[in-house]
């Protein structure tokens, strides 16, 4: 439907039967909005664009230069043409006009007869109005079905077909998921072409009409109308804006039910990870997405996030939740996320072996600190702990809890010292433990107080070099070379050792203390 009329119809009415078009014929097909009668020669704001004009030439009287002056005017404000009645003012058009009349496609009409400016306002203004009345009466119609129908359709392709049934023209639908809808439907390579021309550098023009879908200022699709044998206009303007926000709702309705459903299921994971549900349950709850059967164990994996803003609510971990699903995927984990502030935790549910389960979360692992996660400018590092690995699935709270306590530790490590695993951190989960019920402040003055006093006083590094002859097992080649010294400064040093924590502090049962008083030591020196 076209909700205006255009030059071309307006020559056939009754009131035109003298009318001549003398120039910018190319133009005729141009909609008129409304009539203007228009005697001056400045227009200024006075038409909007879409004018009819009628005039008796009383602003310029056979003046050539004021009337190529207000044709380009009239040109410049996009109005559709302008009707001249000889005679009264003027007698002729001068070719100067004709011609630019003809470049711009700017239709000048003559009435070679007297006629009544009000009758032809009159007549044309009825039928514009009458078409407008139309206009919105059908637009009204058109919203209401619409209206109607979202509410029993399970698909937005229903929504769609539904304008592409209306208007009759081609209909292309571009996701930002990169879907891709056209109706009716095209072959391949007519839709590539369109594709190609949708996506290339391009004016619109008006047999092309694009409509962006928005929900919550974020774009998710773009409705394109085409046609090469009509114009569009305002009506298919609004009809495409009108389809467009009921996809918009369509769209926002299965956002929200979708939210509901990760709401839920979050809370369900979240409650699995407290332990709060038996094993037939989780197998139950894992049989419907089919993997119940092919589950063999689970290790919990938390990435800790570091903010570059304490204070940024909610960073966008999008880029990270697909990145652990496809490294792990790779790697044999049916993967589940839980996402809280600036911590995110993954159910990693293993799909094969068991004797190689570590090897295939570190490679994991290994992979995902090599790959550039900074997508979020607000993110400034992570950090990777993982719990144990359980193989029965009600006690995956067991493998959550210590995985938090990996984090907690990885904290307090050394550098040289730094774990993924909770199984590889040995002694400093004695440590913790120790620490949380004893004070090891006694432990650590007794066996190592002498060297940290020394080494105070003196400004030297005999702690470091117990612990390298330690780590060492007594071999003093190796210690020198580890500590850039020669041989006889390190054999000065043992002696000091062996004053301040006797001749006996390789022996199996002290060194042992010792060991674990170096580790107690350096726990504490984190903690504080």
């Amino acid at each position: 439907m076209n909700e205006h009329m255009s030059i071309e119809n307006i020559l056939k009415r009754t009131h035109f039967k003298s009318a001549e078009v003398i120039a910018g014929r190319t133009g005729t097909d141009r909609l008129v909005k409304w009539v203007h009668v228009f005697e001056v020669i400045e227009v200024r704001r006075n038409l909007k664009g879409g004018e009819l004009v009628l005039s008796t030439g009383f602003g310029w009287k056979d003046d050539d230069k004021l009337f190529l002056r207000l044709l380009e005017q009239l040109i410049d404000r996009n109005v559709a043409g302008i009707c001249i009645e000889l005679g009264s003012f003027v007698d002729y058009i001068c070719d100067e006009a004709i011609a630019l009349a003809d470049a711009h496609g700017f239709p000048i009409i003559l009435f070679h007869e007297e006629v009544s400016f009000v009758e032809i306002t009159q007549d044309i203004h009825a039928d514009l109005i009458n078409q407008q009345y139309e206009l919105i009466t059908n637009l009204e119609d058109y919203s209401q079905r619409l209206n109607k129908r979202l509410l029993s359709i399970d698909n937005y392709f229903d929504i769609l077909k539904n304008l592409q049934q209306y208007l009759n023209c081609q209909l292309v639908y571009i996701a930002k998921d990169h879907t891709v809808v056209t109706l009716p439907a095209l072959r391949e390579k007519e839709r590539e072409e369109i594709l190609a021309e949708l996506s290339g550098p391009r004016l619109f023009s008006k047999r092309v009409l694009k409509q962006p879908v928005q929900v919550f200022e974020r774009e998710f699709a773009n409705i394109y109308l085409l046609s090469n044998y009509r114009d569009f206009g305002e009506f298919e303007r609004l009809l495409l804006d009108r389809t467009a926000t009921a996809l918009a709702q369509y769209l926002l309705r299965e956002l929200y039910t979708e939210e509901k459903r990760k709401v839920k299921e979050a809370e369900w994971l979240s409650e699995w990870l407290q332990g709060d549900h038996e094993e037939e349950e989780i197998r139950d709850r894992l049989a419907v997405y089919k993997l119940d059967k092919t589950v063999s164990g689970a290790i919990v994996l938390t990435i800790k996030l570091n903010m570059v803003d304490r204070q940024y609510p909610n960073p966008d971990v999008t880029y990270l939740n697909m990145l652990v699903h496809n490294i792990f995927d790779q790697n044999g984990y049916y993967v589940f996320p839980v996402e809280k502030r600036h911590q995110l935790t993954f159910i990693l549910l293993n799909r094969k072996g068991e004797e190689d389960w570590k090897k295939r979360v570190k490679r994991g692992v290994e992979r995902l600190k090599k790959i550039s996660l900074l997508n979020d400018t607000s993110i400034s590092s992570f950090q990777i702990a993982g719990g144990k690995y359980v193989k029965r699935l009600h006690k995956l709270h067991e493998s959550y809890q210590t995985a938090e306590e990996t984090l907690t530790l990885q904290e307090k490590l050394p550098e040289d010292q730094f774990k993924f695993f909770y199984d590889d951190l040995h002694m400093y989960r004695l440590i913790s433990l120790v620490h949380q019920h004893s004070n090891l402040d006694g432990l650590v003055e007794e066996y190592l107080g002498p060297i940290i006093s020394y080494d105070e006083k003196n400004n030297t590094s005999l702690l470091e070099t117990l612990r390298v002859y330690l780590a060492c097992n007594g071999s003093k080649k190796e210690t020198a070379s580890k500590i850039f010294v020669v041989r006889q400064t390190l054999y000065h040093r043992l002696e000091k050792l062996e004053k301040l924590l006797g001749p006996d502090f390789m022996e199996c049962e002290k060194r042992q203390v010792i060991e674990f008083a170096l580790l107690a030591y350096e726990y504490q020196r984190a903690v504080h």
